[in-house]
């Protein structure tokens, strides 16, 4: 297997988001913001640019590879089911993951990037863009975070009394209902950001302890898959099953040990799988 220089990768993510990104963070044109499958479904030209030059930046990293990008998928240029060949690499990029914030002059957005070789994520970036801070793993070697080795804080307190992010918006709408009262009485501090970089670097940072995910889409979880697993944390996907490079559906749920995740599945997910 090659040996990608992280430092170099990140390099490369951090130039690109000063050239084709930060410049246009509250700066575009309306011309510049388009939807794709709805009105709350935004693409932006620093999305697009973004994305091009990282895909030929990657390409020419490691001769030979492919790119999974989340605006060449949308655009039916690439095709989704490239993570499931067993050979070769794969890069996995959302190149302003959090869109609808950077479209309205919210900071939390940045760009996510993955490396899949055989089927398997073996390196991710996530880089919170407005603050330069990054985030860096590599299977077997732990997380590092704005240079910082880390580990997924410990949940030393009740559920009802800990941060964490759950996205009621794409929970199917019976559960979404049949789940109100628990959601309100049984957790404590929950919110969703609309951007999973930044979801990720928050429970990374220790600022927060758990996440919930109904919708998988990989550029947005795959990195930060990786870097809670690194950090000595639980991913698994709603039904128990651990979570790979090839699925795009079943949910996801990241907690700081197997006993969290357990009460969480218990409290949301009994009923449903």
């Amino acid at each position: 297997m090659i040996h990608i220089d992280p430092d170099k990768v990140s390099g490369y993510i951090r130039e690109v988001a000063a050239e084709k990104i930060t410049p246009r963070f509250q700066n575009l044109l309306e011309s510049e913001v388009n939807s794709k499958t709805g009105p709350t479904d935004l693409v932006t030209i620093a999305d697009l640019e973004a994305e091009v030059e990282l895909t030929r930046v990657f390409k020419d990293l490691i001769p030979g590879s492919l790119v999974l990008g989340e605006e060449a998928v949308s655009q039916e240029e690439t095709d989704i089911s490239l993570l499931g060949q067993e050979e070769g690499y794969v890069w996995v990029i959302d190149p302003v993951d959090g869109t609808n914030n950077f479209a309205s002059g919210n900071e939390k957005f940045g760009t996510i990037v993955a490396l899949a070789h055989g089927g398997e994520i073996v390196q991710a970036w996530i880089l919170d863009i407005p603050k330069d801070r990054m985030a860096i793993t590599e299977k077997g070697s732990g997380v590092e975070l704005a240079g910082v080795c880390v580990s997924h804080p410990k949940l030393d307190q009740p559920l009802n009394e800990a941060r964490g992010f759950i996205s009621r918006k794409f929970l199917p709408p019976k559960m979404k209902e049949d789940l109100h009262d628990v959601l309100e009485n049984e957790f404590g501090d929950i919110r969703t950001y609309m951007c999973c970089a930044h979801e990720y670097l928050e429970i990374l940072s220790g600022d927060a302890y758990f996440s919930l995910y109904s919708r998988i889409r990989p550029w947005d979880h795959q990195a930060g898959g990786l870097m809670m697993r690194e950090a000595g944390g639980v991913v698994k996907k709603w039904d128990g099953s651990s979570y790979e490079a090839k699925d795009l559906r079943g949910g996801l749920i990241c907690t700081p040990d197997q006993d969290t995740w357990d009460e969480i599945y218990g409290l949301l997910l009994n009923n449903y799988i």
